[in-house]
């Protein structure tokens, strides 16, 4: 077993990237591992960038954008160090002890109604840290079960108080801005992105489009499957852009209704191909007109239901 160590600006970090029970997971983007502070042997995460797009420079800007923003929150997780070296990129981040929403949502012992109000609580505790991101002036831009930690304390979900962390700033960006590094590459997952975002109109893409996806992850919560089941793609984007969330037998009515406004989606009845961009543009920005404008208005309605 043989460890790699990391010199950053704060301390020395070490992991074993060969042994895979300390990966915890990769993609195209990165590798994630388990990892420890040398002196403190205190658990870290340590987010490497995949070295086959080292010398990618827009990947590479991306890499540095997510580590250089700093969201002091306690619902959101926290970046402490970068390291780069010759031909590797590594941020660390603090180590969340929890489960992901996304394996929350899959627990068949909570399927129980009884544990709805626990699900409308986990959303609601995203709202004040998407508040916070929304405030700072950032959208993040991938919403979803998978990116949503929820903590344990001694080991166990406190499902009356949840404790809730939202994670992976990798697809974060200004609000209403451009990207100026993504090469036009689809940068969050399709099941829970906003019409704004499949339509790939950057400029409309902001507090709004998180609200949107939180709207589809708590139609997850309670629904225990996604408000789109299809596995084509070409039919996921859509329906996703134009076709209302469907109703759904295991969620009341009031509920339903803090779903749909949250996900409102652009009134586009023809093929989208007989639309010009700029009606579509058009009818976009009055679906986020009728969305909620702050998630803490979307916090608000959840707990109203909460007795």
């Amino acid at each position: 077993m043989q460890a790699y160590f990391l010199k950053g600006s704060n301390a020395k970090y070490f992991f074993f990237p060969f042994e895979e029970s300390t990966v915890l997971s990769r993609s195209k983007f990165s590798i994630v591992y388990l990892a420890a502070e040398t002196k403190t042997k205190q658990k870290v995460i340590c987010k490497q960038l995949s070295p086959n797009l080292f010398n990618n420079q827009s990947d590479k800007l991306k890499f540095f954008v997510e580590a250089s923003i700093s969201m002091r929150h306690p619902g959101i997780v926290k970046t402490i160090d970068l390291v780069v070296e010759d031909e590797n990129i590594f941020i660390i981040q603090e180590f969340i002890a929890g489960l992901t929403l996304e394996h929350l949502i899959k627990d068949k012992r909570l399927f129980d109604y009884k544990y709805n109000h626990f699900f409308m609580k986990v959303i609601a505790k995203c709202c004040e840290a998407l508040d916070h991101i929304h405030k700072n002036e950032y959208c993040h831009c991938d919403i979803k079960p998978a990116n949503i930690m929820v903590l344990e304390k001694y080991g166990e979900i406190d499902f009356d108080e949840p404790e809730v962390k939202i994670i992976d700033l990798g697809n974060i960006k200004p609000a209403f801005k451009p990207r100026v590094f993504d090469n036009n590459k689809r940068t969050y997952n399709i099941l829970y992105g906003s019409p704004e975002q499949i339509f790939g109109f950057d400029e409309l893409i902001g507090d709004h489009s998180d609200i949107f996806s939180l709207g589809l992850v708590l139609y997850e919560t309670i629904a225990k499957e996604p408000a789109l089941n299809t596995s084509n793609p070409m039919l996921i984007k859509r329906l996703q852009a134009v076709t209302q969330v469907p109703k759904h037998y295991r969620i009341d009515e009031d509920v339903y209704h803090i779903i749909s406004k949250a996900s409102t989606k652009p009134k586009l009845i023809k093929s989208t191909s007989k639309y010009s961009q700029q009606e579509i543009i058009h009818k976009i920005v009055l679906s986020l007109q009728a969305r909620y404008q702050k998630t803490l208005d979307m916090k608000e309605d959840i707990l109203s239901l909460i007795k």
